[in-house]
């Protein structure tokens, strides 16, 4: 009889964000111009067409990324609908009693949606299926438009392009309140919220600029001026950036949050108008620094690690080949070693080893799900990472003896250490990389003796500028050995 092993091969993606792995790290429009929803990478690459028929004159989009769904309102034909995120299966959710619906949000939590309609001056809600609409704000509205949502505070924000004003009320529609009136407005477009640092960040066609103020309504600031019709406003707040579209430019741009680092993202475009990204700033029940595939000797070894878990009762593991769909393999309420920590603000390091029969020279995936303590279940899909499964036919003993260890501090500023271990004396490189993929900075590049390393960072780009806040990926290749860790640049 043979005797096999199998050698370890990793594939490790850097595409990291809260929905499937081909809808990550997205940003998603509306063009009345070309009645079309589209979407592109952050970056602004990789443009696509997602709905292009059946469309007149779409404005509002929102995004239920933990069902890979997106929700707009239609102006012309009055209508809400919904689509999977790459635009198929089309739905219509709600086809009567709409005039001009312009805004639309979401509350995932209490599976609501809510939107403004400019021609009857209301504000409703229904069902996320369209069912049991209700009318919240029926008086002092002229022409609402953008709304947003506050579910930590039970509060709804949107703006009124009729009367100049920015006003907000409790969910049920009561307490309305003037936040910002028509001396610091001139025809205000879409409104954007930072709950964490009590902002709300708002664009102004008649003044064409961007301002933001405290959620009530003082201290107003002025971020950005010169702008071509600033329509639709959105933040991605763990890289503290702004992402708005310009109509008459033709253009979606972002920007860091206090208005500096201005970028053109896409050009081009016919007539952009609301935007939505695919990416999630709310508070998960665990945050993961890392998540790994090792192949040692016939088994299939998963590694994972969380920074913190709240409210984390354990982890499901999927698994889906070149042949077949995921499935669910395993669950913490079998698996002793999945299970969670509840709460915990330390790091915790979890394995779990798949041990089942595998097929020579193919791919596996596999991505975990934690279970909060009130049944909702969180599937880590964008993490998910793919190893190929090889067999030799010599007898080696495997062994994991290269190690690339979580930096300390974490999260740092100004700088931080990486400390990793390699097997044998070879070529080594160790890269910075960013949300969207970039090389950052290359810190090694170098035949290395084997044994233990250590490397700082000081947060700059391979040009020695320093890079702004936010998340960043450390990735150590050595011979066969691949690992991606993550780390957070905190200013």
């Amino acid at each position: 009889m043979k005797s096999i092993t199998k050698t370890l091969v990793t594939a490790i993606a850097l595409n990291f964000g809260i929905s499937s792995i081909c809808n990550a790290q997205k940003m998603y429009w509306t063009d009345i111009g070309s009645d079309k929803i589209q979407r592109a990478d952050l970056d602004g690459s990789n443009l696509e067409d997602l709905v292009t028929t059946g469309l007149s004159q779409p404005e509002g989009i929102a995004l239920d990324l933990t069902n890979s769904k997106m929700y707009w309102v239609d102006v012309v034909t009055d209508k809400i609908q919904r689509a999977d995120l790459d635009g198929s299966n089309v739905e219509d959710l709600i086809t009567t009693g709409l005039s001009a619906t312009v805004g639309i949000a979401l509350d995932l939590t209490n599976s609501k949606m809510y939107w403004t309609d400019l021609t009857t001056d209301k504000i409703q809600r229904a069902d996320l299926d369209g069912s049991n609409v209700e009318d919240l704000i029926t008086t002092g509205l002229s022409a609402p438009q953008g709304i947003e949502l506050d579910l930590t505070n039970s509060k709804m924000y949107w703006i009124d392009r009729g009367i100049d004003k920015i006003q907000r009320a409790g969910l049920d529609g009561s307490n309305k309140e003037d936040l910002v009136t028509s001396a610091n407005l001139d025809d205000p477009k879409d409104i954007a919220l930072d709950i964490t640092n009590s902002k709300m960040y708002w664009t102004d066609n008649g003044e064409n600029n961007i301002k933001r103020a405290n959620l009530d309504g003082s201290s107003i600031e002025v971020l950005l001026t010169g702008l071509s019709n600033p329509f639709g406003i959105e933040l991605d707040l763990t890289n503290s950036k702004m992402y708005w579209i310009e109509a008459n430019a033709k253009k979606v741009r972002r920007a860091d949050l206090d208005g500096s680092n201005t970028e053109d993202l896409v050009s081009d475009l016919d007539i952009p108008q609301l935007l939505a990204l695919g990416i999630s700033d709310t508070p998960l029940s665990i945050e993961l620094s890392s998540f790994n595939l090792f192949q040692i000797e016939n088994t299939i070894q998963l590694k994972w690690v969380t920074v913190t878990e709240s409210n984390n009762e354990g982890f499901n593991v999927y698994r889906k080949s070149s042949r077949t769909d995921f499935v669910q393999i395993a669950s913490f309420k079998g698996n002793s070693e999945l299970l969670g920590e509840l709460n915990s603000t330390t790091s915790n390091t979890y394995t779990f080893t798949d041990k089942s029969e595998f097929r020579n020279n193919e791919f596996y995936t596999y991505f975990i799900s934690d279970n909060e303590t009130n049944g909702t279940e969180i599937k880590h899909e964008n993490l998910a990472q793919t190893i190929l499964f090889t067999f030799k036919e010599e007898i080696v003993k495997s062994k994991i003896d290269y190690i690339l260890e979580q930096n300390f501090p974490n999260p740092f500023n100004p700088s931080t250490k990486i400390n990793f271990q390699i097997a044998k004396e070879g070529k080594v490189t160790l890269r910075i990389f960013n949300l969207n993929g970039e090389l950052i900075n290359e810190l090694v590049n170098d035949n290395l003796n084997e044994g233990s390393h250590s490397v700082n960072w000081n947060g700059t780009n391979s040009e020695g500028k320093s890079v702004s806040s936010g998340t960043y990926f450390y990735k150590l290749e050595a011979g066969t050995f691949t690992q991606t860790n993550k780390m957070i640049l905190l200013k």
